[in-house]
């Protein structure tokens, strides 16, 4: 199990995409509508407890340096990965972005240049609940896939870098992950893809992305039934 999870790539910071999809009349309409609820999210990552030097360049600002993907399940709000707004990165990427091994990082989440505000995590399903601005647009509430049969087909929409990426592939099955149920799909994957809904065939939410089994070639991500729960009991907590 140890060995399997070293090829888990939970990392989220963007490429540059090129992707042509297969994509066929059937899920045109879906992609149209799915995909004007699909938005990129800026990160920026910082050095928890910072030193006095490091505090004065933060002043500096230098913008994001991470990207992910997110999608609308309500008025201003948002659900993506754990990991996105977490700041737990791997040592490859702290490293890439110029921190050290053992550096504690912090991360900051904005949309259009407007901080986004954390809701409530599922830190066990690597979902997290965001309340955003800077969004004019209402959305209804996503409808949820509950079950999947093996080879159904899947669709994935991600805005890494604000870049529009359309995927589309399989369900393999399921996925153990830490001791937890995760989903597994034969789907083409990249960096800053961390939080991309995924799709069927009807428009339905079967899950989110979390991350990659590259010694697989599977994406790994949280099933729909987590992402049902997180939204509900959001909902629950805030009824009067």
């Amino acid at each position: 199990m140890e060995r399997r999870l070293r090829h888990v790539s939970l990392s989220f910071l963007a490429l540059i995409l090129v992707l042509t999809p297969c994509l066929g009349k059937d899920s045109s309409g879906i992609i149209k509508r799915r995909e004007q609820n699909t938005i990129s999210l800026e990160l920026e990552f910082t050095k928890r407890n910072p030193n006095a030097f490091q505090r004065v360049i933060s002043f500096l600002n230098w913008g994001p340096n991470g990207y992910a993907t997110g999608f609308l399940v309500g008025d201003h709000l948002v659900m993506t990965a754990y990991h996105v707004v977490s700041g737990d990165l791997d040592e490859s990427k702290k490293l890439s972005l110029g921190f050290s091994r053992s550096d504690q990082l912090e991360a900051r989440v904005y949309t259009n240049g407007c901080q986004a505000k954390v809701l409530k995590i599922d830190p066990a399903a690597d979902l997290a609940l965001l309340e955003v601005c800077g969004l004019s647009k209402q959305t209804s509430a996503p409808s949820f896939q509950l079950n999947m049969d093996k080879d159904e087909k899947v669709l994935l929409i991600a805005r890494p870098h604000g870049d529009r990426v359309v995927s589309r592939g399989t369900f393999f099955g399921p996925y153990a992950l830490k001791g937890l149920d995760y989903w597994s799909l034969k789907i083409t994957a990249r960096d800053g893809f961390s939080g991309s809904p995924v799709y069927n065939e009807k428009g339905e939410v079967v899950g989110v992305f979390s991350g990659y089994d590259w010694s697989q070639r599977l994406a790994v991500v949280s099933p729909s039934a987590r992402a049902e729960k997180l939204l509900e009991d959001y909902r629950s907590s805030i009824q009067p």
